[in-house]
This record gives structure tokens, sequence and C-alpha cells, in this order.
């Protein structure tokens, strides 16, 4: 998986699920996966181990993936965007494309709302 779609999907996860991960492993997914910073300034800033930043992080992202693979929250999610997707393809006037973006504004904010 390229570090691209690898941030966008664990970015999403984090948004669904960071409840769930402790406050460290919260705060080390979010420096990595949102703020983009290397394993090696993680450490530097928490004044710990580039190991002890590693360990988290998989650990982190290990939840994330449990997590979905019993709940399937993000799965679900794109498969209803495919759906609205479709259904604007077929949207015969803008009020009805207009409607079919709202549901979507939504879904995003609803689900993938960030609380920074």
């Amino acid at each position: 998986m390229e570090k691209l779609e690898k941030t966008l999907k664990y970015s999403k996860l984090y948004s669904l699920y960071k409840s769930e991960l402790s406050s460290t492993q919260q705060e080390i997914v979010n420096d990595y996966f949102l703020f983009d910073l290397s394993l090696s300034e993680i450490a530097e800033n928490r004044k710990i181990s580039k190991s002890a930043v590693e360990d988290a992080l998989t650990k982190g992202m290990n939840k994330l993936d449990e997590l979905e693979s019993h709940f399937h929250l993000l799965e679900r999610n794109t498969k209803i965007h495919q759906k609205l997707s479709n259904l604007k393809e077929k949207a015969l006037n803008c009020r009805e494309i207009n409607e079919i973006e709202e549901i979507e504004k939504d879904l995003d904010y609803g689900i993938w709302k960030l609380d920074w």
C-alpha cells in the first residue's frame, strides 16, 4: 500500500475509532498520519525512543485494523458513497444533485469530523 493510501486509510480509521486507542496511541497515530511527522520527530517531541514510537504506532494501527474488521464502518461508508455517486449520475435535475450532495456532506462531517 503506498504512503498516501495508507495515510488516508488510517486517518479515516482514526477518526472513526480513536476513542478505543490509549491516549499515547491516539497522540502518536495523530502525529504520524494527520500531522505527517516522522518517527524521529515524534520521538524527539515526546522525549522517548524511536522504537517506543514505532511500537505505539504499530499497536495503534493494529487496533484500528482490528476494530474495522469487526465493525466495518469505513467499508460501509465507502459503499454508501458509491451508491450516492451512482444516484448523482442518474439524477435528473440540479435539485436532486444538491440533495445528494447534502447527504454526502452529512455523511462525511458526521463520520470524518476531526476533533483538533
